[in-house]
């Protein structure tokens, strides 16, 4: 809850006085209570307190109050400070309220113990004149600024956490929007699995002039930041497809473009691979991408598609070249990013055996989305967590 709305229910519920924060003393000594709600109230005139006689009455309190601090006494009958001290710091909703020990209990292992358990400072009983006028108010003050200033931050990373959970789930939608898209002679299963809430990848799919042209990217990194680039690119991508015939001549444009940008910071290097499928014939061009698989019915014509070239941003003047093939019916042309070599099982995987054993796979089952999640399943362990993004395309021609 924010400071501000803090304020006005405290302001309603407290006969207009405004109070900032809620403080609870636990005591089973009622003496010890009083004496220290005085060294408090003298000192810190915005805040309520609260009282409880034991650690259970302490616990009710504490779940139907926003409480900002709790001075806690140890030794008390029912449940002592000890049993307190556990429950609250072990439950995510009360384990970021400041707890400070007040106790007469003064042996080293004990103090060492309460602050382990995650008690923020420690009070020795009985109290001395210097610490009832200077040192419990100074310290309770400042404790109650960071708790109120780590409230805040709290609140604005989750709020910052649900902008890019939203922006995650759009991004995630403009890559699955091709999975219920049907494109006349074309079959398309793009696979996608970012590792942070917003990804570098991205696959984009385009008709224009009686062409129907492709790329896959990977921006180096993850994380807002390669989401942004991403999204700069595919613009890039689809404004100069439409004045450029050749793959290689778009290659080359987008890594003027992106040199020529103003950023006011050291530019990304990133991979690129873009095909044009013109009747029956791939073009394509690469930019440092990995090398997508060329997949047939015919087990003994699969292969990968090679075609070298810098990555995006290497240098401002850089050329690539280009190869066209001709496709048969029910070829499939498999295109991945190289989050998929980060796999746990990657280091025993031989890259030859795995792109036969795609091409044998695809021979008996040609089916677009069981062979993403072979490739898948080849490097990535079950419930592995990632560490990078992943998009896997599989785009078959269809002659028929």
């Amino acid at each position: 809850m924010c400071k501000s709305i803090r304020l006005l229910i405290h302001f309603a519920f407290m006969g207009g006085t405004y109070f900032m924060y809620t403080i609870l003393v636990v005591d089973d000594t009622l003496f010890n209570r009083k004496l220290m709600l005085e060294v408090l109230e003298t000192k810190i005139d915005n805040a309520r307190y609260l009282q409880a006689e034991d650690g259970i009455e302490a616990i009710e309190i504490v779940k139907t109050n926003e409480v900002d601090l709790v001075i806690l006494d140890l030794m008390m009958p029912n449940k002592n400070g000890y049993e307190v001290l556990k429950e609250l710091k072990n439950n995510p909703l009360y384990s970021d309220i400041p707890i400070i020990v007040n106790s007469s209990v003064t042996d080293m292992d004990s103090i060492k113990q309460t602050l382990e358990m995650g008690a923020v400072d420690y009070f020795t009983k009985p109290l001395t004149p210097e610490q009832m006028e200077v040192i419990i108010p100074l310290k309770v003050n400042n404790t109650l600024k960071y708790h109120e200033q780590n409230r805040q931050l709290k609140m604005v990373s989750r709020n910052i956490n649900n902008e890019m959970k939203m922006a995650g789930a759009f991004q995630k939608a403009l890559m699955s929007m091709y999975e219920d898209k049907l494109y006349p002679g074309l079959d398309l299963y793009v696979y996608f699995k970012a590792c942070e809430h917003l990804s570098g990848d991205f696959f984009e799919l385009v008709e224009t002039g009686g062409n129907r042209w492709f790329i896959i990217a990977d921006i180096k990194g993850h994380g807002a930041a390669a989401a942004m680039m991403s999204f700069m690119v595919r613009k890039m991508f689809n404004n100069i497809i439409r004045q450029e015939s050749q793959p290689k001549d778009v290659l080359e444009k987008i890594n003027k473009a992106y040199h020529e940008l103003k950023i006011d910071t050291e530019l990304v290097f990133f991979s690129a691979f873009i095909g044009k499928i013109n009747g029956n014939e791939l073009t394509y061009s690469n930019a440092g991408h990995p090398h997508p698989a060329l997949l047939s019915l015919d087990i003994n014509k699969g292969r990968r598609l090679d075609c070298n070239g810098h990555f995006i941003g290497f240098m401002d003047d850089t050329t690539y070249t280009e190869e066209t093939v001709v496709l048969e019916d029910e070829d499939c042309i498999l295109l991945h990013t190289d989050g998929l070599y980060q796999g746990k099982q990657t280091p025993s995987v031989n890259l030859n055996r795995a792109l036969a054993n795609m091409i044998y796979s695809y021979s008996k089952n040609p089916s677009v989305k069981d062979l993403t999640c072979t490739v898948y399943g080849e490097y990535i362990m079950p419930d592995e967590e990632l560490q990078d993004d992943i998009t896997i395309v599989a785009l078959k021609y269809k002659n028929k």
